[in-house]
């Protein structure tokens, strides 16, 4: 297992394809920690508010996802949330009143972003075949533009390579949570149990 000196909530950020949920549920596995990924969250409920505007769903999504964090972490375990957290990425006073939320309920937040190519994220939207992509697919140019695929994050971060297979942007980010607390043992590729 990895140690991390402080209690931590690791917010696995990028757009949709870039193996976030895979990504934080080898992280999560590997540090013990619980896991809140907004498609197994929130999936089932989405349909069911197609009459509301984009914007409120989103609000009321994001809102329950960090409130499930925040409960999560106010137990004293780490906390792993996989999700777009796109306007958190744009905009550091956002991601300022997150990580402030999170460190109120005891635990440091941590932004992790998941860089992949425009064209290996529609490569994969196109492999997985699901129906919440249908319209990313066929407008992919304003899609990519709107999720910011390529632009990194304004707030301090840990930037992962999400092109090359998740277990290895896991371990990669396992390292670099490791050497975020004092007296951590260094992980390596093999000391990861994946």
């Amino acid at each position: 297992m990895t140690e991390i000196r402080n209690q931590m909530v690791v917010v696995v950020a990028g757009p949709p394809g870039s193996g976030k949920s895979t990504v934080a549920a080898l992280v999560a596995r590997e540090l013990r920690a619980a896991l809140i990924d907004i498609d197994v969250t929130f999936a089932p409920v989405v349909p069911l508010l197609s009459g509301h505007s984009r914007r409120r769903v989103r609000d009321a999504i994001y809102a329950g996802l960090v409130d499930a964090a925040v409960a999560a972490a106010q137990t004293g375990v780490d906390v792993v949330v996989a999700a777009p957290f796109t306007r958190e990425r744009r905009d550091a006073h956002a991601w300022g009143e997150l990580r402030d939320r999170f460190a109120r309920a005891g635990a440091e937040a941590v932004l992790v972003w998941l860089r992949v190519p425009e064209a290996t994220l529609l490569e994969r939207l196109a492999a997985r075949g699901a129906a919440r992509d249908a319209a990313k697919l066929a407008n992919p140019a304003g899609w990519l533009r709107e999720a910011s695929a390529e632009t990194p994050p304004s707030a301090r971060h840990i930037e992962l390579d999400g092109a090359p297979a998740a277990d290895v942007a896991a371990c990669a980010l396992l390292a670099e949570l490791a050497s975020l607390g004092e007296n951590c043992r260094p992980v390596t590729r093999e000391a990861c149990s994946f």
